[in-house]
């Protein structure tokens, strides 16, 4: 232990400092949203009553969401939740909303772990053979993406891992483009009265056994294509 913790004590206090960085940020960023009455849902009742229902209204409301996705990854309910407890009679508009501009938001946090991502290893672990390996475990990923954008899990980090780790930037936008339509309308019509909208759930569920589907079949054809290399190399 003592060994292992001389030898990456540099690289283990730098991660120590970034996640310290990024919590701080997330915070800071959540105490401003409050501070400037946009997470509670009386602060968005304020907000209709001045702009109307108008395109600037679902704007502000959309950019908000971008700003919760990119700078308070733990979660997107901040935003999402109250608005769609306090319009549920317009409850598709809220759904729409939030869905394209939190995948808007999800391809900027694939961007910044591509160009930033590497960076950020190679400062932490010092060492660019490292941060070669690191991203290879980390690309090995992939066929999960999909499974791990709808479990409850911090999603805006695994996307900005799979910018770091350099995946196709269109299988990420399509998986993501899915994915997020599921959980915002999950989130959205779940806390905006779901009783009203039956349908909805019917969509939910089949949509999620599809993309669970989906990915269990490219993991089947990607352990077949990698038995069929290792013959190939055996022989």
């Amino acid at each position: 232990m003592k060994e292992f913790l001389k030898k990456y004590r540099s690289s283990i206090i730098k991660t120590i400092i970034v996640i310290a960085v990024l919590v701080a940020i997330a915070v800071g960023v959540y105490f401003i949203l409050r501070a400037c009455g946009f997470t509670k849902a009386e602060d968005y009742i304020n907000l209709k009553n001045q702009f109307g229902d108008s395109v600037a209204f679902w704007l502000i409301v959309g950019l908000l969401e971008v700003v919760q996705v990119i700078f308070v990854p733990i979660t997107n309910q901040i935003i999402t939740v109250p608005v769609a407890m306090v319009f549920n009679d317009e409850l598709w508009k809220v759904w729409l909303t939030a869905w394209i501009s939190i995948w808007l938001a999800t391809l900027i946090l694939y961007w910044i772990g591509r160009v930033g991502g590497p960076k950020l290893l190679k400062w932490i672990l010092n060492d660019q053979e490292q941060v070669e390996k690191c991203t290879k475990f980390l690309n090995r990923g992939w066929l999960f993406y999909p499974i791990g954008m709808l479990l409850p899990l911090p999603d805006d980090v695994i996307t900005t891992l799979a910018g770091t780790a350099k995946m196709n930037f269109f299988f990420v936008a399509i998986c993501s483009f899915f994915t997020r339509a599921l959980d915002t309308a999950f989130s959205v019509f779940l806390y905006g009265y779901a009783v009203r909208h039956p349908w909805l759930w019917i969509i939910i569920v089949v949509g999620t056994i599809a993309l669970f589907l989906f990915t269990f079949f490219l993991w089947k054809h990607d352990q077949k294509k990698r038995k069929q290399l290792e013959v190939e190399k055996a022989e």
